[in-house]
């Protein structure tokens, strides 16, 4: 065929229009507390900011972000479009870097992880970049998790969006379709007492927890149980701080079908936008 013959296209008024709205990309680069190095995609809208920051950690653990269209999570250029500098990092356990690499999370899931996360947020904070007084959590899964588990390790988050979370190992492995997962990813023995699957519980430290948390679960999810979510929520709400539970009820793993998640989407940006405004 000849070379200019099209078989297929983006091309189109709505492709345009996104593209005007998504913001910008970048690789960004930083120490961890170790040492290690650490990158990740951050996503920016127009502007000098600084601007409010809403990190977006991904699941797995041993997945990695690209330079791909939206990261692959529709919530990502939405929040750029509302003001919201995103940040897509890649912490110790993401794929891409090896065996080693991808090693390092294994027995510590929510221990170093967790570090390369605050760290890249301290690294931001430290450009002048963003403000740290709203920056906030979203994440599906293993992300969930870690955004479920970062809210009780640091009172810094103005807002937090688990989705599909684990956050108490015990009842996980107790009900989940992939509970041995878990089990091996923190070395956990449930017949100790002193185990990490009590230590690494977010639902066991939610008493330190400051943050307001959107807690979304779907209610056909047979990886994560929406009970995750829901113990959470009640052991946030036993101590009086603010939370919602959304349990989707035809959604399994994810919020992945329509309406559902543009009902998600609405209430996602809606949470940020009350805790943490991009705009005065």
């Amino acid at each position: 065929g000849r070379t200019d013959d099209v078989l297929a296209s983006v091309a189109h008024p709505g492709t345009d229009y996104l593209r005007s709205i998504g913001g910008t990309a970048r690789r960004v680069v930083w120490a961890a507390p170790d040492g290690l190095e650490i990158e990740g995609v951050l996503c920016t809208p127009e502007g000098d900011g600084p601007f409010p920051l809403v990190v977006n950690i991904h699941g797995g653990p041993v997945w990695a972000f690209r330079e791909t269209w939206s990261m692959n999570y529709p919530w990502v250029p939405l929040l750029v479009s509302r003001g919201y500098a995103v940040l897509n990092p890649n912490p110790r356990g993401s794929a891409g870097r090896g065996q080693d690499f991808a090693g390092r999370v294994v027995g510590d899931m929510g221990g170093a992880d967790s570090a390369d996360l605050l760290s890249g947020i301290d690294h931001l904070v430290a450009s002048g970049f963003v403000d740290p007084a709203r920056v906030g959590l979203i994440g599906g899964s293993y992300g969930g998790f870690m955004s479920a588990w970062l809210v009780t390790q640091d009172p810094r988050f103005a807002a937090a969006v688990p989705i599909s979370p684990v956050t108490d190992w015990y009842s996980q492995s107790l009900t989940s379709n992939i509970g041995e997962w878990g089990n091996s990813f923190l070395k956990a023995d449930l017949t100790q007492p002193d185990s990490t699957a009590f230590s690494r519980s977010p639902v066991f430290h939610a008493h330190r927890a400051r943050t307001p948390c959107l807690v979304v679960a779907g209610a056909k999810d047979r990886c994560t149980p929406p009970g995750q979510a829901r113990e959470f929520h009640q052991a946030l709400r036993a101590r009086g701080v603010e939370s919602t539970l959304v349990i989707y009820p035809e959604e399994g793993h994810g919020v992945r079908a329509f309406p559902a998640v543009t009902d998600f989407l609405t209430r996602a940006v809606d949470w940020f936008e009350r805790h943490m405004p991009a705009r005065a």
